[in-house]
Order: structure tokens, then C-alpha cells, then sequence
């Protein structure tokens, strides 16, 4: 790092943008960690491919990492384990799915006892036949006879779960359910029975205990909740959102995506409540034409990365989500809480996006340095500021011609459970370019749209 920029990232580290300690101290409060009576692990996305390989041993450290945070705050630890499809990379079709079956049933076996820690899961994409199809129940039924009756010991409901793949669980005093497609195109529906079936069962315990929450497993998103809900139709359903939002109290868990939890857009409240699972295996992102991509959503360093969550209900029905960095065996950022379920709604008012957007500050940013070098310059700059953090960076390069050249870069927080992790200073290359004058302009933008100030610099080159 050269002096300038040692000195433009200390003058950087200077701004503080006023923060919400008190505040997040306050809502913290709120959950009794003192009195923990139910804790699962929720994940999504394992896609185990064998019991020593990277997927195997990243899927082992989950497990691993989850039962030793939940007994930190609860006297009998773990209770349950939960995942929201793509237990396994291949699908059911193909001669390598029974073994990968039987690694993934091995690896939770060698962790956690089914019998006294249940696993309750829905079938995703990869588990079946990469699509869920009209087949998709046969299929299901498949999948479960290949883990066997020990895995579903807390089962309430087995005629849902013979007859359309659907389950009911319960765990402790609370409530799981799970339901799967049987189309994903044009757009990812469900089958009308599943769907009566969940209306109902959702009247029946919501009517039983209106304040306590239900939790339901469903491998696609729901459409235009949490961050990465509208990447395509593929990826995202509508089919549920009208039937949950008769369901205050329903928590719904999905996957499919593998978005960081380190974004604070993975929690939606609306009508309900609906948490991104992340993914145990590699990271994905939006397609926003960011630098250093292997694809289009797939960073270059998606396989450094590894999250899930850990879920607690304390004596008074309030939850508490611990966003888990497995790959870096560390929390990430500050716990997400809700208050038990209340009849004026009130328990939904915390997460939402209008809310959060309104209260957010835009990111800052205090220094750009430019250094020309034959036909190319690179562009250096100190990481903004924010009270969350920067999600990334515009820089845009034009010459007297009025060409430009726009360099989008995703800045490293899910790479680091805190933001103070995040790399203190960016260098970005240009090349090829003619000899001339030319303007560069560089904007910040956070998890809400919020944008820095513009910084400009002119040089010739």
C-alpha cells in the first residue's frame, strides 16, 4: 500500500456514521437467552457429494459448529435440524445419488443422533430431478425411503407425507412444516391439494396457539421477500404468498439462491415472516455484472464461503436468529429478534424493507487516487463508510471522446462475519487505454440502494 492510501484509508477510518448500538442493545433485550427452550439449526443447500469431500466436510463443520453454539444458551442443546432442500448434489435419477444419500445420512449420523436431534427437511431441485415436475411426489417418496424410518421419528402427519410429499414435524412445542412443487416452469407452483392441506393445517395451529410461531420449509423463495427473491421465476414463487399472509405467524425458511447472510435484506417481514437459509456449500449473488465472476451469480470465491443459522425460541415465544459463518467459525454481525406473535401485528413491523430503508445512512466515501502506467491506470480508493456496510462500488472511466468504461466491483462482506473485517482499501485496473485526458467517477452503494457521495478525479495520460 502506498503512503497515500495508508493515509486516505486512516482519514477514511475517522468517519464514523452515527450508529444504533443502543437501539440493537434494546432489541436484544428482548430475548431471554436465560431461558432457551428450543434450539434447531437451520440450513439450506449442503449438497453433499460424498463424506470426505469439501461438500462432506463443510456439511460435518455445520453440524458440528451448530450443536456448540446452541449449548452455549441452552441447558440441553440442539434440538432439531432443519434444511430447506439440496441435501445432495445429484438427483435422484442418477447412479450417484444413493451413495451421496447414504454420505449425507453417514455425516449427520457421526454428528447428531436422529433419533434424539431430528433432521426435517423438504426436497430441493437437486434432491429430485433437477425440476420439479408432475413426478416430483413419486420422486419424494423415493428420497425419504432412502434415509429410513429413523429419520422421521417427529413426523405427525404421514398421510401428507405419503400422499403429496408434504410434512408435518414437531419439535419441542413447536410446529414444522414442509411442502414441495410440481412445476418450475414457466413459474414454480405447488399442487392444489398441498396447498389446502397447508391452509388448513396452518388454521388448525395458528387457531390452537395464535401467539405461538409455525415454521414452514419450502426450497424456492417466496417472491419479493427476502434478498434475492427476484432473480427470475425459476428461483422464486408466488404460489404462497397470499395463503401466508393470512399467517402472521408463520416463519418461512427457503433456499435455492445461496445469498449471504451477511446482507441484512435476508430477513422480510410483511404479512409474515420469511429468512434466507443462505448456503452450506458456495455463495451465489445477483447478477449485477460484477468484476471477478466465474458467471453471472457465481463469484470466483464462492467456495470460501459456508453459512446457516441457528434458531431459539425463549420461555415467552420470542426467537432469536444467529446468522452462523461456518467457514470462518464465527457469528456474523448482530443477532435478528422477534417478539412473539402478537394479535395487532406489531411482531412484524421490525424487518421490514420500508422501515429499514428509511432508517438507513448512505455509505461515504473520502479519497480516489489515480496512477497512470503506459497504456493502462489503476484506480485506488479507501473502502466507504456505512452503518451496515458497502454492498459495491460503481467506477466509471471517460475520456475526452466522451467513451466510458463502467467497472462494477461487490464489495467483500460476505467474506467476514463483521464489517470491520472488510478490507480497508480497493485498487482496480483500467487497460489499453489511448494516450489523452480522462474524468473517473466512483459511487458507493449499500444493501438499500443508498448512494455515497461522487468522487471525481481528471488525469492525462
Amino acid at each position: 500500500m502506498t503512503v497515500n492510501k495508508l493515509i486516505a484509508a486512516l482519514i477514511c477510518a475517522a468517519i464514523v456514521v452515527p450508529g444504533s448500538a443502543r437501539q440493537k442493545k434494546a432489541e436484544k433485550a428482548g430475548f431471554d437467552e436465560n431461558h432457551v427452550v428450543l434450539s434447531l439449526g437451520v440450513l439450506s443447500d449442503t449438497h453433499v457429494d460424498g463424506v470426505l469431500t469439501v461438500p462432506g466436510y463443510k456439511f460435518r463443520m455445520a453440524l458440528l459448529q451448530l450443536r456448540d453454539k446452541a449449548a452455549q444458551t441452552d441447558a440441553d442443546g440442539l434440538d432439531g435440524v432443519l434444511i430447506a432442500g439440496d441435501l445432495v448434489n445429484n438427483p435422484y435419477q442418477d447412479p450417484k445419488h444413493y451413495a451421496q444419500m447414504n454420505s449425507f445420512r453417514a455425516i449427520y449420523e457421526s454428528v447428531l443422533d436422529p433419533a434424539r436431534i431430528p433432521l426435517v427437511f423438504t426436497p430441493g431441485n437437486h434432491d429430485i430431478y433437477k425440476e420439479w415436475t408432475e413426478n416430483t411426489v413419486k420422486d419424494v417418496h423415493n428420497l425419504y425411503s432412502r434415509l429410513g424410518d429413523g429419520f422421521f421419528l417427529s413426523d405427525l402427519d404421514k398421510g401428507a407425507r405419503d400422499t403429496l410429499g408434504c410434512r408435518h414435524c414437531k419439535i419441542g412445542d413447536y410446529h414444522v412444516l414442509c411442502i414441495v412443487p410440481s412445476s418450475s416452469r414457466p413459474t414454480i407452483q405447488y399442487p392444489a391439494a398441498a396447498l389446502e392441506w397447508l391452509d388448513a393445517t396452518l388454521k388448525e395451529l395458528t387457531s390452537a396457539e395464535p401467539d405461538r410461531y409455525v415454521i414452514l420449509l419450502t426450497h424456492p423463495m417466496l417472491d419479493s421477500t427476502v434478498y434475492g427473491s427476484t432473480l427470475g421465476a425459476y428461483w422464486e414463487t408466488s404460489a404462497l404468498d397470499s395463503l401466508m399472509n393470512r399467517y402472521p405467524q408463520v416463519i418461512t425458511f427457503s433456499g435455492h439462491l445461496h445469498f449471504p447472510l451477511n446482507d441484512p435484506r435476508s430477513i422480510w417481514q410483511g404479512g409474515f415472516t420469511a429468512v434466507g437459509c443462505g448456503s452450506v456449500r458456495y455463495m451465489a449473488i445477483e447478477n449485477g455484472g460484477y468484476e471477478d465472476m466465474s458467471s453471472a451469480t457465481v463469484m470466483k470465491d464462492a467456495n470460501e464461503f459456508s453459512q446457516g443459522l441457528l434458531l431459539q425460541f425463549d420461555r415467552k415465544g420470542n426467537a432469536r436468529l444467529v446468522r452462523m459463518d461456518f467457514y470462518n467459525a464465527r457469528p456474523i454481525g448482530e443477532d435478528w429478534t422477534l417478539s412473539k406473535p402478537a394479535a395487532d401485528g406489531s411482531h412484524l413491523k421490525k424487518y421490514t424493507t420500508a422501515g429499514r430503508a428509511a432508517a438507513n445512512s448512505a455509505p461515504e466515501l473520502c479519497s480516489l487516487e489515480v496512477v497512470p502506467d503506459g497504456d493502462k491506470v489503476s484506480v485506488a480508493f479507501a473502502s466507504g463508510k456505512d452503518d451496515e456496510f458497502v454492498h459495491h462500488y460503481v467506477l466509471t472511466l471517460t475520456g475526452a471522446d466522451g467513451v466510458s468504461v463502467t467497472k462494477k466491483v461487490l464489495a467483500d462482506f460476505y467474506r467476514h462475519p463483521l464489517p470491520s473485517g472488510m478490507k480497508p482499501s480497493w485498487e482496480v485496473p483500467f487497460t489499453g487505454l489511448q494516450p489523452g485526458k480522462y474524468t473517473v467517477s466512483l459511487t458507493a452503494f449499500d444493501s438499500w440502494g443508498a448512494e455515497s457521495n461522487t468522487l471525481i478525479k481528471e488525469f492525462t495520460l
